[in-house]
């Protein structure tokens, strides 16, 4: 920056100050923001979304044995307890699926995703599945 014989900025090198400022701040901020929106309160869920391969849709309901996966699920990353909701959108009838193995009392962390669930005759409906894990 420049100044002038009597020590003052001029009027085109202080509106750059002001945005060199502004800019800094700005980024200091935005990554403020970041970082406190991405450290989450719960754990990390790890749960391999094969298992839910296996629930189908007959008589109106969703159904499936993924209890004991689960379970070696929970035991293999040390989760105190997992809970599983399936449902089914669009008010197509089909009751949802409630799962619930160990613990849920603690720190919890959860996932939400969409998958494919085969029916009995032969449809493929979509589903909405959430995961909560507790350590």
């Amino acid at each position: 920056m420049r100044f002038n014989k009597r020590g003052e900025l001029g009027f085109p090198e202080a509106i750059m100050a002001v945005m060199i400022v502004t800019l800094s701040l700005s980024a200091y901020l935005g990554l403020f923001a970041l970082n406190a929106a991405n450290s989450g309160g719960g754990p990390d869920v790890h749960i391999d979304h094969r298992i839910f391969d296996t629930l189908v849709v007959s008589r109106g309901e969703v159904t499936g044995d993924i209890e004991m996966m689960l379970v070696s699920e929970a035991e293999r990353h040390g989760y105190r307890g997992v809970s599983v909701i399936c449902e089914v959108p669009g008010g197509l009838g089909v009751k949802g699926m409630s799962v619930r193995i160990g613990d849920m009392d603690g720190s919890i962390g959860s996932e939400r995703f969409l998958c494919q669930l085969r029916s009995a005759d032969g449809r493929a409906l979509p589903a909405v599945i959430e995961v909560a894990v507790c350590v």
